[in-house]
């Protein structure tokens, strides 16, 4: 069976059921799909969900794969703590893709007129949303230097039937490629993938450079060589398998709006300027399952993170062998980062919070010990609050630079209010016990009887 979002959805079903609902009532995809999404969220429910009957449309939408490290275990084939080790792996032992005559994504192809966005359930999330947004589309384009395929999810605003925004952070490889095309007064070919394995989404998030393909990464996770095939109005490559593809090109010379947005940080995203992207064709499968990730859920924090976490791990690791892992959890919106270290000398977790701070733009690093969970934000509160005096384990490092959509950012005095960069005080925290025997130990039965104790035997 071949590696694609149906096979994915099939395991799931059939191996972790509890993982998976349907929902047969017909829902609108503006602002009912979220809201049945924030209620599970709000009962501490996060299984996929796939809706059967989206209204005026003909197509299933499937959400929710990313939405706990359980999932992304899922699709890789390993543990939750181990899903950052794997993918880090995969970046390193990449699988190059094999070219394919056709496959299922072939099986409609619609171009002019009949190229027409109102034909995809595309889902409005927030009360005050500019508009419908695709959410969970993998942007394929090709980098001119290197030849490489480079692929990322960034959002797109439905501007028209045939129109939508191309939003890129400033430094992502996506607007590099564009500024270069810019200068060279050319537009940009390219090919938004809906509806594929997870491990696409993830392999999208992979730091690397220009020359180093997601797509060989995603081969990477899976496996596999990952099957592609050429576009029918553009040269790009997308993956047979895929459930939707949308071609066109970024426009160079045009910029609409886009915003608000609910946003990652649960707050809106205000309006700004984004790319122009024009839609020449959509191929999709005859009964195509329509891919959509909710911003202002956990699942676009869980999948945000990936990438930003091994990397992070790899820098820590140079520079104090101590650490153990890392966790950025959904709690913090990305900006908080627990640290677990074996500390052997005092002072260790100063240094491990101080390096996680300067590894990325984390407004919050928490030190821990091995014996604390740094997957359970209750076992992280709880060292806080019985290994830390503020005077002596809080510090904070003023005037650096933060995420440019931080609510509370400040502007640097020389760039008035106007400039992009915004700065920030951070706050490291060490919550390792002194290593002073006299501190007390942790109460707990014996270890070897909880290793080996099992609950079904007591439960049912």
């Amino acid at each position: 069976m071949k590696n694609d979002l149906r096979s994915f959805l099939k395991a799931v079903e059939e191996g972790t059921p509890e993982l998976l609902v349907r929902v047969k009532k017909e829902v609108s995809p503006r602002w009912e799909v979220s809201a049945v999404q924030r209620k599970l969220e709000s009962e501490e429910k996060l299984p996929i969900v796939i809706f059967e009957k989206i209204a005026g449309h003909d197509m299933r939408l499937v959400t929710n794969l990313f939405s706990s490290k359980r999932h992304l275990a899922l699709a890789l084939g390993t543990t939750p703590k181990e899903v950052v080790a794997k993918f880090t792996e995969a970046q390193t032992h990449r699988i190059k893709p094999v070219v394919v005559k056709s496959g299922p994504v072939k099986e409609v192809v619609l171009t002019g007129d009949r190229a027409d966005l109102r034909s995809l359930p595309i889902v409005t999330h927030c009360e005050k949303d500019a508009g419908p947004y695709i959410s969970a589309g993998v942007t394929i384009m090709r980098d001119p230097a290197s030849g490489a395929l480079n692929a990322g999810i960034y959002r797109n605003r439905v501007l028209s039937p045939t129109r939508l925004t191309m939003n890129m952070a400033p430094l992502c490889h996506a607007s590099q490629i564009t500024e270069q095309a810019e200068a060279r007064k050319e537009h940009v070919e390219a090919a938004i993938v809906i509806g594929h394995h997870p491990a696409m989404g993830m392999a999208s998030q992979q730091r690397g450079t220009l020359a180093e393909s997601e797509l060989e990464t995603m081969g990477g996770l899976l496996g596999e060589p990952v099957e592609l095939v050429r576009c029918e109005t553009v040269d790009v490559l997308v993956p047979a398998d895929a459930e939707i593809v949308i071609e066109g090109r970024i426009r160079t010379d045009a910029w609409d709006d886009d915003g608000p947005f609910g946003d990652y940080w649960l707050y809106y995203a205000p309006p700004k300027k984004a790319r122009v992207f024009e839609v020449t064709a959509i191929t999709r499968r005859h009964d195509a399952i329509y891919h959509d990730v909710f911003n202002v859920g956990p699942e676009h924090l869980i999948l945000f993170s990936l990438g930003m976490e091994g990397v992070v791990l790899s820098q820590l690791r140079e520079l104090i062998p101590q650490v153990q892992a890392i966790n950025v959890p959904v709690s913090g919106s990305g900006n908080l980062v627990y640290v677990q270290i074996k500390k052997d000398f005092e002072g260790l977790g100063v240094n491990a919070a101080l390096a996680a701070l300067g590894a990325y733009r984390f407004k919050c690093a928490v030190v821990v010990d091995e014996d604390v969970d740094i997957y359970d934000d209750r076992k992280i509160l709880w060292a806080m609050m019985t290994r830390t005096q503020a005077d002596r384990s809080f510090f904070v490092v003023p005037g650096s630079y933060i995420s440019r959509v931080d609510p509370t950012g400040y502007p640097p005095w020389q760039m008035g209010n106007t400039g992009d960069r915004l700065l920030s005080t951070r706050l490291g925290i060490d919550a390792t016990k002194p290593l002073d025997p006299a501190f007390p130990e942790v109460a707990e039965p014996p270890r070897n009887l909880l290793d080996r104790l099992d609950l079904r035997e007591y439960l049912t």
